[in-house]
């Protein structure tokens, strides 16, 4: 199984802990990750490639998956 890390941020850069994250795939949703004191969430999932980001269910932007992406809140 694959895996992404999502670092999410608050708009003044710090970390957003205990925060929901859920990736998005053409195939269906992954199962709930929630971030860390670092704001770094590992999302394991059995797709790849283009993945939808939901940070607290609020649409955050794509990227490729498996890797890593940003998000701020």
């Amino acid at each position: 199984m694959a895996a992404s890390t999502v670092i999410v941020s608050h708009r003044d850069g710090s970390p957003a802990r205990g925060v929901r994250v859920v990736l998005g795939f053409s195939g269906g949703m992954t199962r709930v990750a929630y971030t860390d004191s670092y704001g770094r969430a590992v999302v394991e999932h059995a797709s790849t490639g283009r993945a939808t980001v939901y940070v607290s269910g609020k649409d955050c932007g794509n990227f490729y998956a498996p890797g890593t992406a940003a998000a701020v809140v």
